[in-house]
C-alpha cells in the first residue's frame, strides 16, 4: 500500500507540472495534500525537509506540502525536482544585451517578509580555462532562448577555510542579482534604484559572493538592487610573472568585467546604472579601492565602501611576485628558471594541484611565519608591467586620490583577533615573535640598518607590551599591534594624503566596536575572545541564517543591524549615510564626513552610534611620531 501512495503522489506531482500554468498555487497545493493524506505516518526524509523548505512564494502551497510528512527518499528527490520546476517554469524573465534570463521570486527570510527577484548563477565571462588560463576574462557571446538563473555558478577553485578541502571549478566567473522590483514594459514603470555591488573578501585567495555568506535579505528590503559576484582567486587569479603574456591581477580585471556587465544590463533588473556604489570587505575592500585607483575602472561605479582594508594596506600589494610564481612550481615539482616553461607546465596543471601548493606556501612557518603573513597570502594584486589590459602599472601611493566619488570607510576596534586563526595553525608563532621581535617592524621602517630595525623594534615593544612577554596572557597587546599596523594606520595615511589632492567628494570613516551574536568571523571559526574581530560587521549587513534565526526581533543586534543596513544603502542611494528624510528612520544623528585631518571625524558603531574625534588617539601618536622620524620614502 506504501508503494502504491508514493506512486501515486509522483503521477499527480507530475500531471500538475504538465498543468501548472492552469491552475494557481493554492490550488495545486490542496490537490498534493488531499492525495498524500494517508503519508502522515511515514518518516520524514532529509531530502523532503529541503523540498518543503525550497516552496515559499505560495503560503498555501507550502501549507500542503509540509502536510506531506515524508516519502521515500527516491520519490522524494523526483517530486522535489517536479515541483521546483513548477514553481519557477513561470518565473520573471528579463532581457539582457547578450540573451534572456528566468529567476524567481521569493520572500526575504526576514521578519518583514518583503518579496523580491532573485537572478542567480550569471555568467559575466567565459569559462577561464586551458589557454584562457592567467589570461584577462574574455566577453561572453550572445545566446537564444531563455537561461534559467535559478541556481548559484560553481565557486572559484580555493582551499574551503571552515573544513580545509579543495572547492570550486575554473567555470566561475558568474554572478548573481538580487531586486525590489523590476521594469514593466507595458506601464512604462522602470524603478532605477541604487546599485550596490559586492566584492567579497578573503585575502584575495578564498571565498565567493554567494548567499550562504552573503545573504541578500537584509540590503533588498532597505530598497537597493545588490550584485554579488565571484572571482579568480589564489595563483589562478594573482599569480604574475612579470610579463605581457602573465602580467598578473586577473581577479581584478574579472572584477571590471562584472562592472561593465552591470553597466550595461542592470536597468533591466531595475537598477540604476548611474548609481552604482561597490562595497567589500578585507580583500574586497582593498579591491575597492584599487578600483578607485585604476583607469580600467573608471566611470563604473560613483560610491565606495571599503571595510577594513585600502590599497595602501600593507597586506594588499606582492612583492617579488615572479620569485612567488616560480616557487609555486618548485613546490609542484616543475625545476625551472625559464618564464614560458613554467607557464606551460602551470597551464597544464590541475587547479586542484595549484590550489593546494598555495596552501602549503601559505602555511609554511619560521621565516614566513611574520605579522604579515597571518593575513597576506603569497598571490595578491600587484603592479603590472605597461601593457594592453594592464589593471594597474603604477604604486597605489602615487595614484591618490583617484575616482573622485563619495567614499565611506573604516576598521573593526580589535581586528587582530584574526591572529588566533594563524595561532591555531601554528602555535609557536607568539614564542617566536618574542625572541625576533624586529618581524613586527612595517616596511616603510624596515628599511634601515639593522641597529635601526632593532632600535625600532625595541620602541614599538615598549609602546605596546611595556617590555612584557609576547604571549597569551599579553595577546590583547599583539591584537592592537596588529590592528593599528594592518589596518588603522594605512586608513588614516589614505586620508591624508587624499586631503593633500583636489578631491572634491565627501570620505566618512567609521570605528566598528559592536561584539554581538552577529560577528560573522568569530562564530565561523569558533573564537570566544571579547571585541569586535575582523569580519565581524558582514553579519550585520548580510542575512547568514546560522546566526538570524536565533534572535529575537527585539535583540540589540538587530537594532544595530537595521541602523548599519540604513547608513549603508542611504549612501548607496544618496552618497551620504545620513542625508535628510521625510520619512521615520531609525538613524537619529548626522554623520559627519572628514574635513579636517587635524582631528578625524568619525563614527563609533557600538549600541549607541556616537559621533567622536581621532579613533585610537594615543596609539596613533606614537605612529605618527615614528614615520615621522623613522619612515624612509
Amino acid at each position: 500500500m506504501r508503494v502504491r501512495w508514493w506512486r501515486a503522489v509522483l503521477l499527480c506531482a507530475c500531471a500538475l507540472v504538465l498543468r501548472s500554468d492552469a491552475l494557481p498555487p493554492a490550488t495545486l497545493g490542496d490537490v498534493v495534500a488531499n492525495a498524500a493524506t494517508s503519508l502522515n505516518s511515514m518518516k520524514v526524509t532529509g531530502a523532503w525537509r529541503r523540498l518543503s523548505s525550497t516552496v515559499s512564494e505560495s503560503v498555501g502551497l507550502k501549507h500542503a506540502l509540509r502536510r506531506l510528512q515524508a516519502v521515500p527518499a527516491r520519490a522524494a528527490r523526483l517530486v522535489h525536482a517536479l515541483v521546483d520546476r513548477m514553481r519557477v517554469g513561470g518565473g520573471p524573465i528579463v532581457s539582457t544585451q547578450l540573451g534572456t534570463l528566468r529567476g524567481r521570486k521569493l520572500v526575504a527570510r526576514t521578519t518583514s517578509q518583503t518579496s523580491y527577484y532573485s537572478f542567480k548563477g550569471i555568467r559575466y565571462a567565459q569559462p577561464p580555462r586551458g589557454p584562457l588560463r592567467f589570461r584577462p576574462p574574455v566577453p561572453l557571446e550572445p545566446w537564444s532562448g531563455v537561461r534559467d538563473a535559478l541556481e548559484e555558478g560553481a565557486v572559484c577553485p580555493h582551499r574551503f577555510m571552515l573544513f580545509d578541502t579543495y572547492k570550486g571549478d575554473e567555470d566561475c566567473l558568474f554572478l548573481n542579482v538580487y531586486t525590489p522590483a523590476l521594469p514593466d514594459k507595458l506601464t512604462g514603470y522602470n524603478p532605477k534604484l541604487a546599485v550596490m555591488v559586492w566584492i567579497h573578501g578573503g585575502a584575495f585567495a578564498v571565498g565567493s559572493g554567494n548567499a550562504f555568506l552573503y545573504g541578500p535579505d537584509h540590503l533588498v528590503g532597505a530598497g537597493v538592487v545588490l550584485v554579488t559576484l565571484n572571482y579568480r582567486l589564489g595563483a589562478l587569479g594573482f599569480l604574475s610573472l612579470e610579463t605581457e603574456e602573465v602580467s598578473g591581477n586577473m581577479g581584478l580585471k574579472d572584477q571590471v568585467m562584472a562592472l561593465k556587465w552591470v553597466r550595461d544590463n542592470i536597468e533591466s533588473f531595475g537598477g540604476d546604472p548611474n548609481r552604482v556604489t561597490i562595497f567589500g570587505e578585507s580583500a574586497g575592500a582593498a579591491s575597492v579601492h584599487l578600483h578607485m585607483l585604476s583607469n580600467s575602472s573608471q566611470g563604473l561605479f560613483h560610491g565606495a565602501i571599503a571595510q577594513s582594508g585600502l590599497a595602501l594596506s600593507p597586506w594588499a600589494l606582492a612583492q617579488n611576485p615572479q620569485a612567488r610564481a616560480f616557487e609555486l612550481g618548485r613546490e609542484l615539482g616543475i625545476d625551472t628558471n625559464n618564464t614560458a616553461e613554467l607557464l606551460g607546465y602551470l597551464r597544464a596543471t590541475p587547479s586542484e594541484l595549484i590550489i593546494k601548493a598555495g596552501a602549503r606556501l601559505t602555511g609554511a612557518i619560521g621565516k614566513n611565519a611574520d605579522l604579515q603573513s597571518t593575513v597576506a597570502l603569497p598571490f595578491l594584486p600587484v603592479v603590472e608591467p605597461d601593457v594592453p589590459e594592464a589593471f594597474l602599472t603604477t604604486y597605489p601611493k602615487e595614484l591618490l586620490p583617484g575616482a573622485d566619488v563619495p567614499l565611506l570607510t573604516g576598521y573593526n576596534a580589535q581586528e587582530g583577533i584574526i591572529l588566533f586563526r594563524r595561532l591555531q595553525r601554528d602555535p609557536k608563532l607568539l614564542s617566536e615573535l618574542d625572541r625576533e621581535f624586529e618581524r613586527v617592524v612595517p616596511p616603510e621602517l624596515s628599511s634601515h640598518d639593522e641597529k635601526t630595525v632593532k632600535k625600532i623594534a625595541a620602541m614599538i615593544r615598549a609602546s605596546y607590551f611595556q617590555h612584557r612577554p609576547v604571549d597569551m596572557h599579553n595577546i590583547n597587546s599583539l591584537i592592537d599591534l596588529f590592528t593599528d599596523i594592518m589596518f588603522l594606520r594605512p586608513l588614516l595615511e589614505t586620508i591624508r594624503l587624499q586631503a593633500e589632492t583636489n578631491r572634491t567628494s565627501p570620505t566618512y570613516v567609521y570605528r566598528f566596536a559592536f561584539d554581538g551574536a552577529l560577528g560573522l568571523f568569530k562564530r565561523m571559526m569558533g573564537i570566544t575572545h571579547p571585541g569586535a574581530c575582523h569580519g565581524d560587521e558582514m553579519g550585520y549587513l548580510f542575512y547568514f541564517s546560522r546566526l538570524n534565526y536565533r534572535l529575537d526581533e527585539d535583540s540589540p543586534e538587530l537594532a544595530v543591524s537595521k541602523r548599519m543596513i540604513q547608513l549603508w544603502t542611504n549612501f548607496a542611494k544618496t552618497g551620504n549615510p545620513t542625508p535628510p528624510v521625510d520619512y521615520e528612520s531609525v538613524v537619529d544623528f548626522k554623520w559627519l564626513p572628514v574635513n579636517d585631518t587635524t582631528h578625524i571625524d568619525y563614527l563609533n558603531i557600538n549600541s549607541k552610534f556616537t559621533l567622536e574625534k581621532d579613533p585610537e588617539s594615543i596609539r596613533v601618536r606614537f605612529w605618527d611620531w615614528m614615520y615621522e622620524n623613522y619612515a624612509k620614502s
